[in-house]
Order: structure tokens, then C-alpha cells, then sequence
């Protein structure tokens, strides 16, 4: 298990003065990698030797949004290697130790030279090391796509403020995007998100909404391919 303790800043929060969705996925986003960084296994490495795990899915279960300038702690762990596929649990606590958000996610180990997923290698599997997974209510294995989502009247092309290391749109950035399809003062106590198709420097994404009783789906396409898939449960 990797944890690093940091203090929720004006700049992460909403206007009701606590963490924002987005800014809690950064804290769970940067979490895992800063546990790669300490391995000696980060984005430096990944770059030299053309590799990186890139994230497929995630599912965030929110109990509490902590408040402006409240402490907390962060925590990431892996449970499982399988194939191409790496799970981690990520968790946030508030100073108390209480439990104010969950997720599970799935990554996928990427050979960038070759441009396709491979085997996780045993230097990855014995650098992260196995924990207990978290137990959290079922799920449907995939986001259900409606037929009545309604396609957005504008695109929104990719700019270099959307990319990562990696180049490409970072996952955060989908999510933050997604958020200005639902009322401003909405809180979603679960996000679910599945990443498709790698979207890149000029493409244009196009959003599709659809809402229902306490449910918005968002999917974002480029050149008619699902990119990203998001479902917000309020």
C-alpha cells in the first residue's frame, strides 16, 4: 500500500467550498502514480523504456466531500495482475480516519513503441505487490448506452491543456468535461467511467447526454468511435 497526506486547497474545491468530483479523481489519479514514482517504476521510466499503464476503467463511490483546508490521507493498493490488466483500489480518509470516497480501477500496460497492450512484465507485479481488494456494492460490468442520448450542437477539439505525459487527453480531463453537462449544484455520490479510444492533439470530441431519474450519461465520440463513456449517479 502507498498513502501520501496532503490538505484540501481553495483550488480544488467547488463553489460550495469542498473538493470538487474532478479534483477528488486528480488525488486518486495522482496517488497511483506517485506509488509508481516511489517504486522506481513512474513516468520517467515509462517514457525511457516506451511503456505505461494507462487507465481502462473506474468506479468512485463518494460518501463525503471533504472541506476546504480539511487534512487528509490518500491511499492506493493493487490486488490483482491478470494478462495486460493491472486492479488497484484507491481510498480517501479525512484526519479522523473515516472513509469519505472509494474507487476500484482497471489499468492496462501499454508498449508505446510497438502501439498495443502487453503482458504485465514480473519487475511491475513484484515492484507493486498484491493487497486485499476492497469490497464494494455490485455493479453492472459496463455502462449501459442509451439510444436517446442527445448529441451536443458543438464539438470540443482537444488543446494541449487536455493532454498528459503520455499524449493524450488525460482521464481527469474527460471527466471535467462531462461536468458541465450537469446542474452546477448537483453532487454525485458515484462516477463510473470507461475509456475506449485514445483521444489526441486536435481531435474533436463530440458529447452525447442523456439523463434520467438520478442518472446522467455522458459519452464523448471522435470520428464516430466511443472515446469515453461516464455515468453520474446523484
Amino acid at each position: 500500500m502507498y498513502s501520501f497526506p496532503s490538505r484540501i486547497r481553495f483550488s480544488e474545491c467547488s463553489a460550495d467550498n469542498c473538493l470538487s468530483l474532478s479534483g477528488l479523481v486528480n488525488y486518486f489519479q495522482d496517488c497511483a502514480v506517485f506509488h509508481s514514482v516511489n517504486m522506481g517504476r513512474g513516468p520517467k521510466a515509462w517514457k525511457e523504456e516506451r511503456y505505461a499503464w494507462l487507465v481502462a476503467t473506474w468506479r468512485i463511490l463518494v460518501k463525503e466531500y471533504p472541506a476546504l483546508g480539511e487534512e487528509i490521507t490518500t491511499r492506493t493498493w493493487c490486488y490483482r495482475f491478470h494478462g495486460i490488466e493491472g486492479d488497484r483500489n484507491v481510498d480517501m480518509l479525512g484526519a479522523d480516519g473515516r472513509v469519505l470516497a472509494v474507487a476500484d480501477s482497471r489499468w492496462i500496460y501499454y508498449d508505446a513503441a510497438a502501439g498495443r497492450p502487453v503482458h504485465v512484465p514480473d519487475v511491475e507485479v513484484e515492484g507493486y505487490g498484491l493487497d486485499q481488494r476492497l469490497e464494494l456494492p455490485e455493479a453492472p460490468r459496463h455502462i449501459r448506452i442509451p439510444a436517446e442520448g442527445v448529441q451536443e450542437k458543438f464539438g470540443i477539439k482537444v488543446r494541449t491543456t487536455n493532454l498528459d505525459t503520455n499524449g493524450h487527453v488525460n482521464n481527469e480531463q474527460y471527466i471535467r468535461l462531462a461536468l458541465a453537462y450537469l446542474p452546477a449544484d448537483i453532487r454525485v455520490r458515484e462516477l463510473r467511467v470507461e475509456y475506449h479510444v485514445q483521444a489526441v492533439l486536435g481531435d474533436i470530441l463530440v458529447p452525447r447526454v442523456y439523463q434520467a431519474d438520478g442518472e446522467y450519461i455522458i459519452w464523448f465520440e471522435v470520428d464516430g468511435k466511443k472515446c469515453c463513456v461516464l455515468q453520474f449517479i446523484v
